[in-house]
């Protein structure tokens, strides 16, 4: 059956509509630099570090080197926007159990429900997201209250790879680009769930590095999200076309403290083992305005491996260790998690993870986390 132009649009819209539901950090797949054969995450993405909306190229990837086949197109190719027009969006349901001490809980909830658009004039570009604020817990806000935009700007940039300049909403470029938000290496550095900040960026994309430079500020329009004023810069260098390190800093400075943090990361596909590792340590000092409040030292430290069997499947394991103040004993958190991703279709993705959590090197009774989650792009 032929769909004439207005039936096609308004099919979109119905399934858009459809699985509104909640909003989660849009983020990218580190998993797939050097593992598909692509070296830099702008490839795929509008992006120039990754994330959010895939372009064309990212749709066919998906399709032909990442799902278990189908068709990657928006809208699995029902209808195809005008050239300057890109549409897209990430919707995901999930189920939750966890287990703090001896009381477990558990919740089926909608995750995330974010719209992408990316319009295109000439070397210019303004990317947006528009979703819903993730409520698994009672009272949820009302809708009103839930919708938010968490990330929106305009940019320059006149090629995939060269100089850009960006200004709006988004995260500062800085370390490893996890999707899960609750990494110890986002969750405490200020990279958590709608913690984008307003800033002005620019870098350069190169064929074996990279670099990006930004200054932040608070969003002025949302009650969620840092208060801080600040800087982050990073750096990328690829060695060879299956390995990269890189290094990075951000001092971000708020009424109450201020943080400043410098590390590293580093990337490696190991092709015969079909492995990959991504890795990433940060020091961090963290001050107080309160007179006589002491400075605090601070570390944040994650060892992830993935495992690629067959196309369309991703076995992974991390690491990682959080301490807030090194200077006093039993602050630590430490975490080891396992992941099993299967993208059946392009379009579809099933995750099953499981999290231990233990404080203060109390590992005989961890904190308990499983999580079951279906995703939808459009």
């Amino acid at each position: 059956m032929q769909l004439r132009s207005w039936q096609k649009i308004a099919l979109a819209a119905v399934m858009a509509a459809g699985v509104l539901a909640t909003s989660r950090t849009a983020r990218a797949y580190p998993q797939f630099q050097f593992s598909t054969g692509n070296t830099q995450c702008s490839l795929c993405h509008f992006s120039p570090v990754g994330g959010g909306l895939i372009n064309a190229y990212g749709r066919y990837e998906a399709e032909a080197t990442i799902s278990r086949g189908g068709n990657g197109d928006f809208l699995h190719g029902l209808w195809e926007p005008p050239k300057w027009l890109h549409l897209g969006g990430d919707y995901r349901g999930a189920f939750l159990y966890k287990k703090v001490g001896v009381e477990p809980h558990d919740a089926l909830f909608p995750m995330q429900a974010d719209t992408y658009v990316n319009i295109e004039a000439g070397d210019f570009s303004f990317s947006g997201i528009v979703g819903l604020r993730a409520a698994a817990r009672e009272p949820r806000p009302e809708l009103h209250e839930r919708i938010i935009s968490r990330e929106h700007y305009v940019m320059w940039r006149p090629k995939r790879t060269g100089p850009y300049v960006r200004a709006g909403r988004f995260f500062a470029p800085f370390g490893l680009r996890l999707p899960d938000h609750t990494a110890y290496i986002l969750r405490y550095q200020g990279f958590n769930s709608l913690q984008e900040t307003y800033g002005l960026s620019g870098g350069m994309v190169e064929k074996d590095w990279e670099a990006h430079v930004t200054g932040f500020g608070p969003a002025p329009f949302w009650r969620v999200g840092p208060k801080a004023w600040g800087g982050a810069g990073t750096y990328e260098h690829h060695i060879g076309k299956k390995a990269a390190v890189g290094a990075q800093a951000k001092v971000a400075a708020s009424p109450e403290d201020t943080q400043y943090i410098a590390g590293g990361v580093g990337k490696v596909y190991i092709e015969p083992a079909k492995l990959l590792v991504l890795s990433e340590v940060d020091l961090g000092l963290q001050t107080f305005d309160a007179d006589n409040s002491p400075s605090r030292k601070q570390l944040a430290a994650y060892l992830g491996l993935t495992y690629f069997p067959i196309q369309g499947i991703m076995v992974g394991t991390a690491v990682e260790r959080y301490d807030e103040d090194l200077d006093i004993k039993d602050t630590e958190r430490d975490s080891l998690n396992l992941t099993v991703q299967y993208f059946f279709r392009a379009h579809f993705e099933l995750m099953l993870m499981g999290k231990l959590e233990a404080q203060d090197q109390d590992y005989g009774d961890p904190t308990v986390l499983g999580l079951a989650m279906l995703h939808y792009y459009l």
